[in-house]
Formats: structure tokens, C-alpha cells, sequence
């Protein structure tokens, strides 16, 4: 069993480094968002949605709504920044109304040709896992384009929340 305390600080962590992210995406040109520069998913632009889709779709799971269908066009950088401005909320709200037998709770779905069946604790954290295997990407193509990331360590918000002084800039 996972402790909600445990997913409220993943989900925390991980709305915090997803801001940092976007913010960082903003400084990027139109050509370097679109730019095939992703060895994964493309660009910026499709990693980025990848990503932010993937977090949508668990969570969408787990609170037992429709899916999300896929935009008409690609999206800009405002727009994915517009849906990931809600996301966190939408998350943050489903955690604190999940209870232990919530969370124990067992989804059902299809994955390719698959029929999956795991707890929704699970189904948040792989979310929140595949987002970090992702913005590592994303610091890497970030930087490449002349935009690095700031330090993402998780220890960082722990010490800031604690009400210390993270020792570096």
C-alpha cells in the first residue's frame, strides 16, 4: 500500500518540476519548440505533450472519466501550458478525496493489445515516475537548444518547504 502523504509529496514534486520546465520552454523560438530534437517523441513540442498526456490519461483512469482525445492540430506552448495549469489542481484534488480503500482500488484498462488490472496508487506513481523520466529528457534536449534546466532534485522543495536554505543557486 502506498501513503497518501507519500503521493501528495510526488505529486507536489511534481507539479513543482513541471512548472520549471514550462517556464524554461517558454524562453524557447518557435522553431526550437517544433525542432526535431528529441530522440523519443520528436521535439519539445511532442515530448511535452507526451508527457503532460501521459499524467492526463492516469489520472483520468483512476477517476474513472472519459479520455482525453487528442487535439485537432498541435498544440502551442500556451496552450499546453494552459491545460497543465489545471492538471495539478485536478490531481491535487483527487488525492486528498482518495482514502486508503481508494487508493487499494483496482483499474481495469487496455494497454495495446492488453487487458492491465493494477491499484490506483500505482497507476499515480508510474504518472508522476513517467514525468521524471521524461523532464531528464527534456533537460538534456533543453540544453542542447541553449536552454537549461534549473537543478530538478526533489530534495530541493523538501528543504525549502522545511523552512531551510537550499545551500546552492
Amino acid at each position: 500500500m502506498m501513503d497518501r502523504d507519500i503521493l501528495l509529496a510526488l505529486y507536489a514534486y511534481n507539479a513543482h518540476a513541471n512548472r520549471l520546465v514550462l517556464e524554461t520552454a517558454a524562453g524557447l523560438t518557435d522553431d526550437e519548440f517544433i525542432r526535431q530534437s528529441s530522440p523519443s517523441h520528436q521535439s519539445v513540442r511532442t515530448l511535452l505533450m507526451h508527457m503532460i498526456g501521459s499524467e492526463a490519461f492516469f489520472l483520468k483512469l483512476c477517476q474513472g472519466q472519459p479520455l482525453l482525445t487528442p487535439p485537432d492540430a498541435p498544440p502551442t506552448l500556451a496552450e499546453i501550458q494552459g491545460y497543465t495549469s489545471q492538471l495539478p489542481g485536478e490531481q491535487e484534488s483527487f488525492l486528498r478525496s482518495s482514502d486508503e480503500a481508494g487508493l487499494e482500488r483496482e483499474i481495469t484498462f487496455q494497454m495495446g493489445d492488453q487487458t492491465l488490472h493494477l491499484p490506483v496508487w500505482q497507476l499515480l506513481v508510474q504518472a508522476f515516475v513517467h514525468s521524471t523520466h521524461h523532464r531528464g529528457e527534456l533537460s538534456i534536449v533543453l540544453s542542447h537548444l541553449g536552454h537549461p534546466l534549473p537543478t530538478l532534485d526533489i530534495i530541493i522543495p523538501f528543504v525549502t518547504q522545511s523552512g531551510q536554505k537550499w545551500p546552492w543557486p
